[in-house]
């Protein structure tokens, strides 16, 4: 009951601590699973507009995997109620790359992210950062849609350039098929035949 006692005392610091983060832009990873997993043990001390905060911040962290480790800590019935339920759809179409309608959605509940500093423009980054891996020549639309903005001069540069009505993105191992040099192209490693046969064995 004690330890009880010191760890609900806790709840109203880290709650402070999330409310700074998102003034500066910036997310605690320890912090915010220690105040959800806090949330799980005490829920009648939870607050569903820190849960948003949390992770909100969290997707500004992505590619990272800090929003899918604070989703395993934060209860069915709160993400399956607004303003929570709202920031799973927007995670959904971030995971599917589906960025124009991010940004349709989040135009809808702008209210969600107007006190977290920093937040359309990590996921520009995050956006850009799917580009250059998934992409060796854009359409200037399709990119202007993506980032969310008309001034595409502004964010071609981090990506490569523009030519005309297309964006070429500067090549790199991860946008383009690079085939590895080999001594012998007809050479079967011995150990890859050993696998090979070992597998065939176990087949039979």
């Amino acid at each position: 009951p004690a330890m009880a006692s010191i760890d609900v005392e806790r709840i109203p610091e880290l709650e402070k601590a999330v409310e700074a983060h998102c003034k500066a832009g910036t997310h605690d990873i320890d912090g915010s699973l220690a105040l959800l997993k806090l949330y799980q043990f005490f829920p009648d001390k939870l607050k569903a507009d820190i849960v948003a905060k949390v992770l909100l911040m969290a997707l500004m962290r992505l590619p990272a995997n800090d929003f899918l480790l604070c989703t395993y800590l934060v209860q069915e019935r709160v993400a399956a109620e607004s303003p929570v339920s709202t920031i799973m759809e927007l995670s959904d179409l971030l995971e599917r790359c589906s960025f124009p309608a991010f940004w349709r959605l989040l135009g809808e509940h702008r209210d969600l992210v107007a006190g977290v500093t920093g937040f359309d423009d990590s996921i520009v980054e995050y956006a850009l950062s799917v580009i250059r891996i998934s992409y060796q020549v854009i359409d200037v639309k399709l990119f202007s849609a993506m980032v969310n903005s008309a001034e595409v001069d502004k964010w071609v540069p981090k990506v490569g350039r523009r030519d005309g009505d297309t964006v070429v993105v500067e090549l790199s191992d991860d946008n383009q098929a690079v085939v590895k040099e080999r001594d012998d192209v007809n050479a079967v490693r011995l150990d890859q035949l050993s696998k090979a046969i070992r597998s065939m064995a176990h087949a039979m």
